[in-house]
């Protein structure tokens, strides 16, 4: 009840305010905040009443130092307003930026029963101003023509601009890449309907970031077909680090004498333990999802999943001859997060690791130092501990589950004196490998 009068009492106060962001993620919170820094008067419309609160005091709920700054910025200036959404809301905005999850991260399939209700919402009342609807979430290919032919059922959603407008962020760096994208995708199947957000993006953007307009389709294919080739792009360099792995050749120099070549890159190319996050492996599903016509099929996208998880498989196989059974086995992995430098374990690689060795009869000790609650996993056998040295006591191998900047600060001595083995799997290349096995340890 009170999100609902803040949200009426701002509406009335701000003659202005036609912002309205849907979703309270990465993409919805970066894109509110970086139009409140502009002077926009914005509403984030967001069902968890829990988040709702912690977010006007002025805190995220995931890791993101940058844009909790601006966050604390904008709301002393009294410019973002967080809601729980109701009707009246989205009947008020000229700009609507839909930015939630829309896609079942395991399955591919799109959750149609939001987008269903956000169009009875938007059509369901007479405007004296066009409404413009954004589609930042990730979807398949093909999506906006579903979503159109739901808003074309309602009264009034035949007057509905509709506009694909892809988010390219990386987690970490969310409100850096709203603030400065490399570049703008704007799709829609009636070119006039793009002109209202044009306008809105040359006020704020400098004229030297390219926008591409297009339709929605391409525009749809544009952000699938970015992630699928990155998460191809890792897949290739992983490979190439297995084999050299396994024939002792030295990863690093490889990955050097192949990334500078200038049509390559050493950009997004370091091998690890494979991709994972929200987006990466969700897209490469989505490219070929069965709710798309089926007339197609993106080979680079299994592939780049066959080998994300052949690379996980293949070290549980290895690390099993290094002890001979992992049943009863103590293992340490750290870092859990995707990525470094983020709290985020979503379709972690670290995480399917730690299943797979689960699986075998081990038991798994975390430590990651950006992530304290794992109530999410699915296994009492992975525990999470607070320190390091908590967390390899009395283990028969360590893993380096995320590049996280504060274990290359490792020493050999530390760790010596609590594990029972020293064997040590560091995929991320970030031990000193010579003055580790000079202390005995094996490195792999």
């Amino acid at each position: 009840a009170i999100s609902r009068l803040v949200c009426i009492l701002v509406f009335k106060m701000k003659t202005n305010m036609s912002i309205l962001v849907v979703g309270a993620g990465y993409v919805g919170l970066a894109t509110a905040v970086f139009f409140a820094t502009k002077g926009y008067a914005t509403t984030v419309v967001e069902q968890n009443n829990r988040i709702i609160s912690k977010l006007n005091s002025g805190q995220l709920h995931f890791l993101e130092p940058e844009l909790q700054k601006k966050l604390q910025l904008v709301l002393k200036r009294k410019l973002l307003t967080f809601c729980l959404p109701e009707q009246h809301v989205y009947q008020r905005a000229d700009f609507v930026f839909i930015a939630i999850d829309s896609a079942n991260r395991q399955t591919g399939k799109m959750k149609l029963h939001h987008f269903q209700q956000l169009a009875d919402w938007f059509g369901s009342s007479k405007r004296n101003t066009p409404l413009t609807v954004i589609l930042k979430s990730t979807n398949i290919i093909g999506f906006a023509e579903q979503f159109r032919a739901l808003l074309d059922k309602t009264r009034y959603g035949k007057n509905i601009r509709l506009v694909v407008n892809p988010e390219f962020l990386r987690e970490g760096y969310a409100f850096q890449d709203t603030a400065q994208p490399w570049r703008i995708i704007v799709g829609a199947d009636d070119k006039r309907h793009t002109a209202g957000l044009l306008r809105l993006y040359r006020k704020i953007y400098h004229p030297s970031i390219p926008i591409i307009v297009t339709d929605c389709k391409s525009a749809e294919l544009i952000k699938l077909a970015s992630n699928v080739y990155l998460a191809h792009r890792l897949s290739f360099i992983h490979e190439i680090a297995e084999f050299a792995r396994q024939e002792m050749l030295d990863i690093e120099s490889v990955k050097n004498g192949i990334g500078l070549d200038p049509r390559i890159g050493l950009d997004y190319f370091n091998p690890g333990l494979g991709f994972g996050g929200s987006c990466l492996p969700k897209d490469c599903k989505l490219m070929n999802s069965k709710e798309m016509k089926q007339t197609f099929s993106f080979e680079t996208a299994r592939t780049a999943l066959k080998i994300n998880d052949r690379l996980l498989r293949n070290l549980v196989a290895h690390l099993k001859r290094n002890l001979h059974s992992l049943r009863g086995k103590r293992i340490a992995l750290l870092g859990l997060a995707f990525k470094p430098g983020v709290d985020d374990y979503r379709d972690s690689q670290a995480l399917k690791l730690g299943y797979l060795l689960v699986k075998e009869g081990a038991q798994v000790a975390v430590y990651d130092p950006y992530i304290s609650d794992i109530s999410t996993v699915k296994s009492t056998r992975i525990t999470p501990y607070p320190t390091i040295n908590q967390a390899i006591d009395k283990t028969s191998a360590v893993i380096i589950g995320t590049a996280h900047k504060q274990f290359m600060n490792l020493k050999p001595s530390q760790v010596a004196g609590y594990v029972k083995k020293k064997l040590i799997y560091d995929y991320h290349n970030m031990l000193n490998r010579s003055s580790w096995e000079k202390a005995g340890f094996e490195i792999i």
